[in-house]
């Protein structure tokens, strides 16, 4: 037993974004928060509780939930498959509990995983080497001085992508944000901002995708292994001309960029860029309400 096993327990409340879960979660009071750095929990940007939670959902079947595992099979991680959110792990052991249950903290309500103390697992030695998917599409057609073409991946590989742009290390000097709204702060999304042209997506068939609030960006995660792939911008004029002056100059922003999320990408180390972390978007209207 650990010293916060030892601690009273207080009850969290969490949800997936889309608010068809809802959970109340008994933990000791959580200051740290456990980031893995296995492939899967990498690329969802994950930061489990410290230990294990008593969940009880007070919205929502937890038995409907969708759940993808791999390797060992102990591991089931817990999705909405309406808005992508992921919600819980729940982990096989052979100990007289059985089946016990971690929560990924980026769902708990008024929350911020920027101010938790960061205790990384090294998740990845524990398991066996992951092979990337390899993307079979078409090289982007952008020409870029300097490029380099970066591959990545959902987990499972139904979806591949591919981004030519400059190296994405400490010399990148556009645009690399984490945002702390509603939906960016859940998915862990560490966004890139390229041009249409820059990025190719393979797979796009295996692609869910969730809007909300005023609707403008679609983001999408894979529909096996939900993990965030990328933003989308689609409208035809008939709807952007319906749109308000404001709602049509951001749409008509987003359809020229294909934002990504750069943990899918394999050899980008996320600790050499110049992340900016943005609060504003929080402001937007209309505001998030936690159900």
């Amino acid at each position: 037993m650990t010293a916060d096993d030892e601690k009273p327990l207080m009850i969290y409340r969490g949800n997936c974004h889309c608010a068809a879960y809802v959970f109340e979660a008994k933990l000791p009071e959580v200051s740290k928060g456990i980031p893995c750095n296995c492939s899967s929990c990498y690329k969802r940007g994950a930061i489990c509780s410290p230990t294990t939670a008593q969940v009880t959902f007070v919205k929502g079947d937890p038995a409907t939930l969708s759940t993808y595992t791999f390797g060992s099979k102990r591991f089931k991680h817990q999705f909405c498959s309406s808005c992508g959110s992921y919600l819980i792990c729940s982990v096989t052991t052979t100990s007289p509990q059985g089946e016990v249950t971690y929560v990924n903290l980026r769902v708990i309500q008024d929350l911020s995983v920027w101010d938790l103390d960061i205790v990384p697992y090294d998740g990845a030695s524990r398991l066996p080497a992951y092979e990337p998917p390899v993307f079979k599409g078409e090289e982007p057609g952008a020409e870029i001085e300097r490029a380099k073409v970066y591959t990545g991946s959902c987990h499972c590989g139904a979806v591949t992508l591919a981004l030519k742009s400059q190296p994405l290390d400490e010399t990148y000097e556009e645009k690399v944000i984490e945002c702390n709204c509603s939906i960016c702060s859940r998915n862990a999304y560490c966004w890139v901002y390229p041009k249409k042209n820059q990025v190719t997506i393979d797979g796009a068939e295996n692609l869910s995708y969730y809007a909300f609030g005023r609707g403008i960006g679609q983001k999408s995660f894979c529909k096996t292994c939900f993990v965030p792939i990328h933003n989308r911008f689609e409208f035809t004029d008939e709807q952007l001309a319906a749109m308000s002056q404001e709602d049509r100059e951001w749409a008509s922003r987003g359809m020229a960029m294909c934002p990504v999320n750069l943990r899918l990408l394999e050899g980008v180390d996320l600790s050499s860029l110049k992340v900016q972390k943005v609060t504003e978007s929080v402001l937007r209207e209309p505001r998030y309400v936690n159900p």
